[in-house]
């Protein structure tokens, strides 16, 4: 309270002008708020004062109501009913001395509510007893006008402290509201900060994963550069030249055997359907040679072929005239020539060339260190793409809550000035 003296100290509300923080502003309206109903709390006080005593009065004009004797020359069917709704007029008279009860505290919400019960239940207690009272005015004249005067004051006396309360409820609810609006602009302003914390930490973030990126990618040029990599490059080379050249010689393999691909595909279905097994060593032999020549070479083929001669001489494989002429001619040819062997030879010289070439490779660590760089430089700016996406959308909030707290700013800025109706400068 001596803030406010201090502010407004005794100037007339129009000619006050000062400058508040926004920080000072809960406190001020609290104060202000609690200013203005102090004002008429005095007057509450009376009111309940009153009010009291006319709810004192009540019970004797109950007393006299049940007591009293009906007007001379009173039909006596009349009287009984009368005396029915003299009972009912004063149970609920005795409901208003019961219910009607002004609080100990005295506050705008108690009063308020008060005052809605308290006319509440006067209404109820009206339109209770609007037709007794028709009777009882009509027999008992003077109780009547008792009865009336007692409730009249009573409701005058409830209107007269709703009136000032309900004036001030309103008022003191304005301000609860634009307290409320306060309390909305502080949580905006906690969300501003965190949102400028969050982006220092993303950019702190990223500034970290783009550094280390960096220090990735240097360390990738470093080892493209080394001595260990520039001869896992030469021996990747000569890994390729020498599978080439077994390539090569497989295919001069496979070119020998075409010939007698149709002697080998009989062969082998008859010795399925039993009609000329072969023995498991030529049966693995004939396997090979029909889906993989070249490690047939490994295998005895003089014996092998020395078995099948007899079988094309027989005709037992169906080979006939010119047909039968070229698989004996090339039969001979596999079996008297040394190409078989030499291929064989060349075959195995550069495979044992390939092993050792593949082994000093596979000794060398560049390959793997480069692939894990690769995917640590990949997974890094995966990383950063999304840190980068996160700062993004926190600009975006951060725009957004300015944007919405110089709205808010401005409303209460000229909320205050028209609830004080003060030139008040609100200090954000």
């Amino acid at each position: 309270m001596k803030f406010i003296d201090k502010l407004f100290g005794k100037k007339k509300n129009e000619d006050i002008s000062f400058k508040i923080k926004i920080n000072d502003l809960l406190q001020f309206i609290s104060d202000e708020s609690e200013k203005e109903f102090n004002e008429i709390k005095p007057f509450i006080r009376r009111k309940y004062g009153e009010i009291n005593l006319t709810l004192h009065e009540i019970p004797e004009v109950i007393e006299s109501l049940l007591s009293a004797e009906v007007i001379q020359n009173t039909n006596k069917r009349v009287e009984k009913v009368g005396d029915a709704n003299r009972d009912n007029i004063a149970n609920n008279l005795q409901l208003v001395i019961e219910k009607v009860a002004t609080p100990n505290e005295i506050s705008p919400l108690s009063s308020f509510q008060f005052c809605i019960n308290a006319k509440s239940i006067l209404k109820t207690v009206r339109d209770n007893t609007h037709r007794s009272q028709l009777y009882i005015k009509a027999i008992y004249p003077e109780e009547s006008q008792k009865i009336i005067a007692a409730l009249s004051s009573l409701e005058d006396l409830i209107d007269e402290l709703f009136r000032v309360i309900q004036d001030k409820k309103e008022r003191i609810d304005s301000l609860d509201k634009f307290s409320g609006e306060i309390g909305n602009y502080d949580l905006m302003q906690k969300k501003i900060v965190e949102t400028q914390s969050s982006i220092r930490d993303l950019e702190s973030r990223i500034n970290s994963m783009q550094n280390e990126i960096l220090d990735a990618k240097n360390g990738l040029i470093e080892l493209e550069q080394s001595p260990d990599f520039e001869r896992a490059k030469q021996l990747e080379s000569e890994v390729a030249f020498l599978k080439e050249k077994i390539s090569d010689i497989d295919h001069n393999i496979q070119r020998l055997f075409s010939p007698l691909s149709k002697v080998f595909s009989r062969m082998e279905k008859q010795d399925k359907s039993e009609i000329c097994v072969l023995s498991p060593e030529h049966r693995q032999i004939l396997e090979k040679i029909t889906h993989d020549p070249a490690s047939a070479l490994e295998h005895d083929l003089d014996s092998f072929f020395a078995g099948v001669r007899p079988r094309i001489e027989a005709g037992s494989l169906g080979l006939k005239g010119q047909m039968c002429e070229k698989v004996m001619q090339q039969l001979d040819k596999l079996h008297s020539s040394k190409d078989l062997s030499s291929l064989r030879e060349k075959r195995n010289e550069y495979s044992m060339q390939l092993e050792s070439v593949t082994n000093e490779l596979n000794s060398l660590s560049v390959y793997r260190d480069k692939e894990q760089l690769v995917q640590q430089i990949s997974r890094d700016e995966h990383m950063l793409k999304t840190t980068e996406d996160d700062l993004n959308t926190e600009k975006k909030h951060f725009e957004t809550f300015t944007e919405e707290s110089e709205l808010m700013e401005s409303g209460l800025s000229m909320e205050i000035k028209g609830l004080f109706e003060k030139d008040i400068e609100i200090e954000y």
